[in-house]
Order: C-alpha cells, then structure tokens, then sequence
C-alpha cells in the first residue's frame, strides 16, 4: 500500500512538471530568436535596397540629362565667345556659362580650331559624357563605355534602354506649337544664325592669311580656301572683292532670308554693308550682322 501510494504520488508529479514545461514553452513562443531577428533583419534590407534601386536609376538618369543640358550651353556660350573674339577660352567664368551645382565641366583638349570637354555629375559615378567642336583632334570618348559622338552632340556612358513598341504618333497641339527637339540633334545646329556667320567670317579671315601667306594675294574664291570643313551648315559665304591687299566678304544663312553677315580687311575699295540694315563695320577683320 505504501509503495503504491508513492508510486501514485511520483507519477503525478512528473505529470505536473511535463505540463508546466508545456505552459512554459506556450509562453515563450511568440518571442522571436536572435537567429529570427537577425534573418528578419537581413531581409528587411535586402527588400528596401530593392525599392531604392529605381529611384537610383532615376536619379543617374536625371544627372545624365543634366549633363548633356551643361555641354549643350557650352557649345553655346563657346560659340558666341569665338564669334566675338576669334579664340576660344576655357575659362568658363568668360562665357557666362550657368550650369547646375552638381555638374561639373572640363576641357580636354583646346585651340583655335576646336574644343573637346566631359561633363560629369556627383549622381553619376565613374561616368561622363564628352562633347566636341572642330575636327583639328580625334573626337574624345566617354570614360567608361568609351563612346564617341558626331561634333555638337553630346555622347553619355548611360545605357541605352530597351525598346519600347511603338506607339501611336500624338495628334499635334496646334498650329503654334513647337517639336520638341532630340538629344541626337547637333547642338551647332541650333545657334542663332548671326552666331555662325560671324564664326565662319572668322574662319574665313584665318583662311584667306594663310592662303595669302603662299600666293602672295588673297582669293577670289572661298573654294581656294583651306579648313573649309568648319563652315557651318546653312551658312553660304561669298568673297565680295580680293586682291593683292585686300578682300571683303558676306555671310548668308538658310534660316535667316534676307538678312546678312559682312568682314572686310585692308585697303578695300568700298567697304561692305549688310543687305537688310546696311551696316558696316569701321574695324577690319570684325564682323558685323544685320539685327
């Protein structure tokens, strides 16, 4: 009977103990491990770098267009410094040149035929886009994709994206509005007119020297000419008068009827004036265009 008794008593005990363990256990359940946390962790970083890598791309893609707007006005504001002055310069601080505080632009290579410059932006890391003008140099190459472009268009290391299927063309916004103009365009094609013909009038100064320099006259004909390939497009020029002292010129543009560009240089007969205005300039060697 004793022994019985005891027996009795030690089984319900352990039966009590196994269901205070379970309780214990039930309690604790909820709790998570270290291991859980960390693993839930992880994963909650792993998740919010996946969210950040759109905004990433967006951004990149932003600093990208940024750029090619900065070298788009460089070519701009060069253009109008050579137009007045006959040189280049690569002290932007000259050229009034405004541009975006993360942007960043520098030259590669500069003369008095040309220009080339890389333009990077503090999104963009370990990639540029370069531009350039005048063929005087090998066109430059981005840095990482080691791309080149044609003169006055902008050539970034971005990766172009996948092709989208073609949509329908949009119905025009009206008789005024204007197509929007592609990043592909040359930016030297887009300058006001009178920015180019002063430019070439320039060139074309520089042209007849050098012709001079080995004929002992000036040229009757601008195709005697050297460095003809910096004639920009639209521009047509005609050599007025030259001999052996002097010349005079005029500029016309395709986008600019009726109006006129002239130069003039030494001891001309009568000097030129422009055809819609009929201004002439008092220094030689300066062009002067109708307004």
């Amino acid at each position: 009977m004793v022994v019985a008794a005891l027996r009795c008593t030690s089984l319900l005990a352990l039966l009590l103990a196994s269901a205070a363990c379970r309780e214990l256990s039930l309690q604790r359940s909820p709790e998570s491990s270290p291991a859980d946390t960390v693993s839930s962790e992880a994963g909650s970083a792993q998740r919010a770098g996946n969210r950040r890598l759109p905004t990433d791309a967006a951004a990149e893609s932003a600093g990208f267009a940024e750029i090619r707007r900065a070298l788009r006005r460089l070519v701009a504001v060069e253009e109008t410094f050579f137009a007045e002055n006959g040189t280049y310069t690569d002290d932007l601080s000259l050229t009034g040149l405004t541009r975006d505080k993360n942007t960043s632009i520098r030259f590669l290579w500069l003369s008095r035929d040309g220009w080339a410059a890389s333009g990077t932006h503090a999104a963009v890391e370990g990639k540029d886009c370069v531009i350039f003008v005048g063929k005087a140099e090998a066109a430059p190459t981005t840095m990482k994709l080691v791309r080149s472009g044609r003169e006055g268009v902008p050539v970034c290391d971005e990766r172009t994206p996948a092709a989208k299927p073609r949509a329908a063309a949009p119905a025009p916004a009206g008789p005024g509005a204007a197509a929007p103009q592609p990043d592909t365009a040359s930016a030297l094609d887009l300058l006001d007119p009178r920015v180019v013909m002063k430019v070439d009038l320039r060139n074309l100064a520089r042209s007849q020297e050098t012709y001079f320099a080995t004929q002992g006259s000036y040229a009757r004909r601008t195709e005697s000419l050297p460095l003809q390939y910096l004639w920009h497009r639209g521009v047509r020029l005609k050599i007025l008068s030259a001999d052996a002292e002097s010349w005079s010129a005029k500029a016309t543009h395709a986008r600019f009827p009726g109006k006129s560009c002239v130069i003039w240089f030494g001891a001309v007969s009568q000097r030129p004036s422009t055809d819609a205005e009929r201004r002439a300039e008092g220094r030689a060697g300066v062009p002067v265009c109708d307004g």
